[in-house]
């Protein structure tokens, strides 16, 4: 028993990590030493965001080409079961399906034809028998009690006309609900218990009361007001159980920009707060892209591909927060984050404390989303990542090597993309015109060529971790825009 505010409360059941294979796939060795890590860290479970490089073969027609064999997903839950954990899958079904509707095998599900991302909840019945065949692939090679079915972030609801008739009469909540409801059932032939997703339900909790009471809820948190989404209070007490999930990786994070402290904070105010609200499970999601889409077009409605908004760095270089995780789930006192980093970076690096301060510097830097228009603040920045950066290069690890390279060459990247916002901030000004287009470019060219390096050195370090580190940094990053905006200043 764990005492939070003077009251006895059971520790957490479900001490979880999330793995989200959406757009960067590791390879199955980096699956099995992450299981390593986690077990040692007292983890019990992952959640397990396969998408299409799940081996399907009724719907093989999801699986993408970076997609394992039955045979290496059969081994990886094996040897986590070997180490104590359970991988739970996580199957969209609702919102987020973007990779399963984009094919016009499932196009009848779709709310909308401009934005593929939802299933239609009034297509009950197809809905239903379209993912019972998914449910089948997943639950055959996956023995966990649990499936984990989605269900957040469906923005689309009461898009199509059949669906704004029934929020008319009935309610969203209730549209949202039923839907549930079906897929729920789906999953419960199978033998499993399901657990979605709890924004959507906290905005709507007097929808609750007509959900199955296994159903297990988990609310996603990652640095905000408790009633982001809702009434959190009220779905939290609403009588089903609840597993709380703090991220590592998220909004706006991207491969330029990492709000470590954020994340930190993250572990220190949410973890202990649910643990004192009796939840029994705690998971920390990691993010590696928004969810979020566009799409290319090879005719009307038919996207033969769709890219990321947002990428993020490779989860290999987060060990300390997966390790802070550990630390915040498994400890009866709230995580302390100046503590931790300060042992870590001793243990860990062999670092003295001032070479601890200059890590502190690092994962205190203010990493922001700037908008073009605000070119003192991009200075700004710029200014202190290439101070810390200085910093960092005269540190000598004694240990942790190559995780230190991660943390140097994500403030590499940062700098360098801060540098190319300077430029692309008067290429997109009113002042700017052709006379300036060849100074432009002569300005551009080093940053660019400076890109192009770190483009290899991040290929090189993540080689082996994901299975291809070219796309997670190619041409539909920062990278390309430069790309695009040199092109058009010298005509080639």
């Amino acid at each position: 028993m764990l005492l939070s505010g003077g009251v006895a409360v059971a520790a957490f059941n479900v001490r979880a990590m999330h793995i989200d294979q959406r757009t960067e796939v590791m390879t199955m060795d980096a699956l099995k030493k992450l299981a390593d890590k986690a077990a040692a860290g007292g983890i019990n479970a992952i959640i397990m965001e396969w998408e299409g490089t799940f081996p399907f073969v009724e719907n093989a027609t999801i699986c993408n080409d970076e997609a394992y064999t039955r045979e290496e997903v059969k081994d990886f839950i094996a040897y986590c079961a070997s180490k104590g954990i359970d991988v739970i899958p996580l199957q969209n079904c609702f919102g987020h399906s973007e990779y399963i509707l984009r094919h016009d095998r499932y196009g009848a599900l779709r709310e909308s034809n401009k934005d593929f991302s939802q299933v239609c909840p009034c297509q009950e019945k197809p809905a239903k028998e379209t993912f019972r065949s998914i449910f089948r692939e997943i639950v055959e090679l996956h023995p966990s009690k649990y499936i984990h079915i989605g269900a957040d972030e469906t923005r689309l609801l009461g898009v199509c006309k059949k669906c704004a008739a029934k929020v008319e009469k009935e309610g969203k909540s209730k549209l949202f609900c039923d839907y549930i409801i079906a897929m729920c059932e789906v999953a419960k032939e199978f033998g499993k218990t399901p657990i979605i997703w709890a924004d959507i339900l906290t905005k709507y909790p007097e929808a609750a009361v007509n959900l199955p009471k296994d159903l297990i809820l988990m609310d996603w948190n990652y640095g905000w007001n408790i009633n982001k989404f809702g009434d959190f209070r009220k779905i939290a007490s609403s009588g089903f159980e609840m597993w709380g999930a703090p991220s590592l990786r998220s909004g706006p994070d991207d491969l330029h920009t990492t709000q470590w402290m954020k994340h930190f904070n993250n572990l220190r105010d949410y973890v202990h707060f649910v643990r004192g609200l009796g939840f029994t499970g705690i998971v920390e999601t990691s993010w590696s892209t928004s969810g979020q889409y566009g799409y290319i077009y090879s005719g009307q409605w038919q996207a033969f591909e769709i890219q990321p908004m947002r990428q993020v760095y490779p989860l290999e270089g987060f060990d300390i927060l997966q390790q802070a995780f550990c630390e915040a789930a498994s400890s009866d006192k709230p995580f302390e984050p100046e503590p931790f980093i300060r042992r870590y970076c001793a243990d860990k690096f062999g670092f003295d404390t001032a070479a601890q301060d200059a890590m502190l510097a690092y994962f205190n830097l203010e990493q922001s989303i700037i908008p073009l228009t605000k070119v003192s603040k991009i200075e700004q920045e710029l200014s202190a990542a290439e101070t810390v950066l200085g910093g960092l290069k005269n540190l000598k690890p004694k240990g942790g090597k190559e995780e230190f390279e991660h943390f140097k060459l994500m403030l590499e990247i940062r700098v360098n993309y801060l540098k190319f916002r300077l430029i692309e901030s008067v290429y997109e000004s009113r002042a700017f015109d052709a006379s300036r287009k060849t100074a432009l470019a002569s300005q551009l060219k080093p940053v660019l060529n400076e890109c192009l390096s770190l483009q290899k050195r991040y290929c090189k370090l993540n080689a082996g971790y994901l299975k291809h580190p070219e796309r997670s940094f190619g041409d539909w990053n920062y990278l390309g825009h430069m790309k695009n905006i040199y092109a058009n200043l010298t005509n080639k």
